[in-house]
């Protein structure tokens, strides 16, 4: 008797992930009155260039995912003009958008990173062991959804 099995679902590609999440992300801010230009991938720090309604402009990164994860990301220095908007595009469900300061990233990234270092630790492994792998865990993500009202206006 055979049985019969399900083909394994492809892995969507990183590079198709990435750019839904910038297109998505500019369609947003475009409904909400803001102008943006695509940096088509220029900008070692800002994915979206952003024109406030009035007036006043400032760099969004945006990181993608088509599945619930962590947000591979690094720490960076605090700059007032640049955010980040983590944006879930999965298949069949609509988008979601994570809207973030570098300080709550930052902090973000140092919380799991704590975090990854008390469980090495219980595990009876050196905190100092944990791969060098930083990043923001979907659970903090998750307060900051649809905070739009942070970006200038």
């Amino acid at each position: 008797m055979s049985t019969v099995t399900a083909a394994p679902r492809k892995r969507r590609s990183s590079h198709q992930t990435q750019w839904a999440a910038q297109f998505a992300v500019a369609s947003e801010l475009c409904k909400r009155g803001y102008e943006v230009a695509l940096t088509m991938g220029n900008h070692p720090t800002k994915d979206i260039m952003v024109c406030g309604p009035s007036g006043g402009s400032f760099g969004i990164d945006v990181k993608g995912l088509y599945k619930r994860n962590y947000w591979a990301v690094r720490e960076k220095p605090e700059r007032p003009d640049v955010f980040y908007i983590f944006t879930l595009v999965p298949e069949g469900a609509p988008n979601r958008f994570f809207i973030l300061t570098q300080a709550e990233v930052n902090a973000g990234i140092r919380e799991d990173l704590a975090r990854a270092r008390r469980s090495a630790v219980e595990k009876g492994r050196s905190p100092d062991a944990i791969a060098d792998f930083p990043g923001v865990a979907w659970s903090y993500a998750e307060e900051f959804e649809n905070r739009w009202d942070k970006l200038p206006r």
